[in-house]
């Protein structure tokens, strides 16, 4: 295997929202943890005209320099019609590569070769999957050659993420772009990012019950039509996001303010009845668990769901629960190279 010395890599964690999805949208705090599950990419720069994006998730997409000389342009176009009620946030992007080569040329210069994207983060799973491949791509193409961003350059990161990802999410919150460059426990309320200087310790878990029929966009803009103006509902999020932070090392008001969090998200009508059956069996058994993404309004399955039950073997409660629980693992450093 001939090794390309001018190969470059970087890498960015997924993350699971511990309280406080959906609130966030309106001006709420929220709590997450970047978690280590990784999106992956690599550029091999090339003297060609062409940039190709291969995605493990989307397959290839190969477009000439001149052919992505207005992409820019033509897709904050494009968002600005979705700002106005023209287009519904689905389609802002034209093609699922759009959003890659967008995120590529935010660099200085347009950039030539081949980029290669793997990730083991499941798509639509509440878990930051668009969030972490925008950043893992723009580690890549950033200037500086430090393998770990320096934390006095991570609030301009942070900006620049949550600037690409508007155009898969729309009006979406800033967590994930939050989660995948800070890594660890952190606190966002609008804009403002907190690192939170915790660990979790044993007894959280993490599921899939599938990817959803609707993306995040669409289940946000859903919420909105039906419960933008409902201030106390977001207030009662907030409340139970602050009782999350100060009960954090308390299991019994952790599991009370999980469980309050829950009923929330099945009022906003965004917890599918199969998945809320099983959130009801592991509250049967003594644990707590929600979603811990944005859920779906429609279908049968809502990504994601987190399970604190402390004091419990992971293996015992995947056989009873019939699904595979996997330990949560928090990841400290965020979006880096190497």
């Amino acid at each position: 295997m001939v090794i390309n010395e001018n190969m470059l890599s970087a890498k960015a964690p997924g993350k699971l929202i511990l309280s406080g999805e959906h609130s966030v949208v309106y001006g709420a705090p929220a709590i997450a943890v970047a978690v280590n599950h990784y999106v992956t990419a690599t550029f091999s720069p090339s003297d060609t005209d062409t940039l190709i994006i291969t995605s493990s998730v989307l397959g290839q997409s190969r477009r000439t320099l001149v052919q992505l000389e207005h992409l820019v342009a033509h897709l904050d176009q494009r968002f600005e019609r979705f700002l106005l009620g023209e287009l519904a946030v689905q389609d802002v992007l034209q093609t699922p590569h759009d959003l890659l080569y967008y995120t590529a040329l935010q660099s200085d210069s347009l950039p030539s070769g081949t980029v290669t994207i793997h990730s083991d983060i499941p798509t639509g799973a509440g878990m930051g999957s668009s969030a972490a491949v925008i950043a893992a791509l723009l580690q890549l193409f950033q200037s500086s050659s430090c393998a770990q961003q320096r934390d006095d350059k991570k609030p301009e990161f942070f900006q620049k993420v949550k600037y690409c990802e508007r155009l898969q999410h729309g009006r979406g919150s800033a967590i994930d772009a939050a989660a995948v460059t800070y890594g660890g426990v952190l606190k966002v309320q609008a804009d403002k990012v907190t690192p939170l200087p915790l660990e979790l310790g044993d007894g959280w878990y993490h599921f899939h019950t599938g990817t959803p029929c609707c993306s995040t966009g669409e289940t946000v803009a859903a919420v909105r039509a039906k419960f933008s103006h409902r201030t106390d509902l977001w207030q009662q999020f907030a409340k139970i996001t602050q009782a999350f932070e100060a009960n954090i090392k308390q299991p019994s008001r952790l599991g009370s303010a999980m469980r309050a969090n829950h009923q929330l998200l099945q009022e906003i009508g965004v917890v599918p009845a199969p998945v809320s059956a099983l959130i009801a069996q592991i509250e049967s058994m003594g644990g707590a668990a929600k979603i811990c993404g944005a859920g779906a309004h429609q279908g049968e399955t809502a990504g994601q769901v987190l399970v604190y039950f402390p004091e419990q073997n992971s293996e015992t409660l995947s056989a009873q629960l019939g699904v595979c629980l996997t330990p949560l693992q928090q990841q400290l450093n965020g979006a880096h190279r190497g």
